[in-house]
C-alpha cells in the first residue's frame, strides 16, 4: 500500500487527493495585513495549507555570501536580502497562525534556524518542511524529526544519495513521516528542466516515502506543469503564491496569484477525478456503445438454406449484437440451415455445426 500520513486532520498520500501548499514564502512583504489576506486567498482557493518562510538573516547566511540568483539590490550579498525580509517575530506568526485557524487552512512556515523550531513546535505546527539547501543540515532535519509531525523536504540540488542520506537520517531520529518534494533548484526553473520524470524515479528509490512537487516554474495560465506532477503521481503539490504577480521583488514573478491558484486547485481535482482506476475493464457507460457501436456477422446478401458460406455472403456491421466478426473465420464454410434475409445477423443457430467455444 501506498504511504500515508496525516497533517491536522487531512490524510497525505495514499488514496487521499494531492495535499495543495500555496507557498507565501515572504512575499507578503512583512505586512500583516497582506498575509493576513494571502490566507483568505488561499483558503478561497482550495488549497489545503498556506506556508511562510521563517528566517533572521543574521543566522541564516554570513554577511559577505554572493547571491545566486539574479536580484537588482547592490551589494550583491544573500546577506542583504534576507535582511530586508526577516522583520516578522514570533508575535507577528502567532497571529498569523491564529487568523490561519479562523479561516480554516491549515497554517506551516520553513523554519531556518533551531530558535525558529522550538516556538513553532510550542505553537503546534502541523508540519515541518525544510528549504532544498537544508537537505544536508543534519541538525535542523534532528530538531524537526525529534518533534514527532510529518516532515516535508525539497530536494532540489541534490543527488540520489544525499535524498537518501536526508531520509536516513530521519529514521534514524525516529521519524518515519516522510514527504519529498521534486524540486528544480533554479528561480525560475525553466520548463524543459522541470524533469518531472523524477517523480516515478523516487517513488520507486524511495520506498515509504510520500513523493511530491515544489513548483519554481514561472506558471502559465493554466498552471499545467503542477497538475502533470500530480498524474505523474505527486501526492503534495507546493506553490509559490502571491497577491500580484507584477510587484517587485522576492519571488512573486514564480508564483501564482488567487486566480491562478483556483486554476491550479480546479485542474489538480479535476485531473485526479480523470485518473480513475487502472483496471482495464468496460464500464457501466461503455455498456451501450459496447453493444451498439461493434460490429457482427450480417447477410450481404439474401442467403438461402443451403448456402456454403463464403466471404463474399458476409459482411462486418453494426450492432455488436449478434456473433462477434472475431469468429467470422469460424462461420465461412458452414452451411446455411435457414433463410436470412439481405442485412440481418447471421447468428450459430442459421448455420450447421456447433457454436465455437468462447
Amino acid at each position: 500500500m501506498n504511504a500515508q500520513l496525516t497533517i491536522g486532520d487531512r490524510p497525505v498520500g495514499g488514496d487521499a487527493p494531492a495535499y495543495i501548499v500555496a507557498e507565501a514564502g515572504v512575499n507578503h512583504q512583512c505586512d500583516l495585513d497582506i498575509a493576513r489576506r494571502m490566507i483568505e486567498e488561499a483558503k478561497a482557493a482550495g488549497a489545503d495549507a498556506i506556508k511562510f518562510q521563517t528566517y533572521n538573516a543574521d543566522t541564516l547566511t554570513t554577511r559577505w555570501a554572493p547571491r545566486y540568483w539574479e536580484h537588482p539590490e547592490p551589494s550583491g550579498t544573500q546577506y542583504a536580502i534576507y535582511k530586508d525580509s526577516d522583520d516578522f517575530v514570533r508575535e507577528d506568526y502567532e497571529k498569523l497562525f491564529a487568523h490561519a485557524r479562523r479561516v480554516g487552512i491549515e497554517w506551516l512556515t520553513t523554519p531556518f534556524d533551531l530558535e525558529a523550531v522550538q516556538w513553532l513546535a510550542e505553537m503546534g505546527m502541523a508540519a515541518w518542511k525544510i528549504a532544498s539547501a537544508d537537505i544536508t543540515n543534519f541538525p535542523l532535519l534532528r530538531a524537526v524529526a525529534e518533534k514527532g509531525r510529518p516532515v516535508m523536504i525539497s530536494s532540489g540540488g541534490s543527488t540520489m544519495d544525499e535524498l537518501r542520506a536526508a531520509v536516513a537520517e530521519l529514521r534514524r531520529m525516529g521519524n518515519d513521516q516522510i514527504i519529498l518534494l521534486h524540486c528544480i533548484l533554479c528561480y525560475p526553473s525553466p520548463d524543459e528542466q522541470m524533469n518531472l520524470s523524477c517523480i516515478p524515479t523516487l517513488m520507486r528509490e524511495l520506498p515509504g516515502v510520500i513523493i511530491g512537487l515544489s513548483d519554481h516554474s514561472v506558471p502559465d495560465p493554466s498552471v499545467t506543469i503542477p497538475t502533470a506532477a500530480v498524474a505523474l503521481g505527486a501526492k503534495v503539490v507546493e506553490k509559490h503564491f502571491t497577491l500580484d504577480v507584477t510587484w517587485e521583488g522576492d519571488d512573486h514573478y514564480l508564483s501564482v496569484d488567487p486566480v491562478m491558484l483556483r486554476t491550479m486547485v480546479h485542474n489538480i481535482r479535476k485531473a485526479e477525478a480523470a485518473l480513475g482506476s487502472a483496471e482495464v475493464r468496460v464500464l457501466d457507460c461503455e455498456l451501450a456503445a459496447h453493444d451498439y457501436a461493434r460490429r457482427s456477422i450480417v447477410a450481404d446478401e439474401d442467403l438461402k438454406a443451403g448456402t456454403v458460406l463464403g466471404p463474399e455472403h458476409l459482411i462486418m456491421k453494426r450492432p455488436g449484437t449478434g456473433v462477434s466478426p472475431t469468429l467470422v473465420d469460424h462461420m465461412i464454410g458452414r452451411t446455411m440451415v435457414r433463410d436470412v434475409a439481405e442485412d440481418q445477423l447471421v447468428t450459430w443457430d442459421d448455420v450447421d455445426g456447433d457454436a465455437p467455444d468462447a
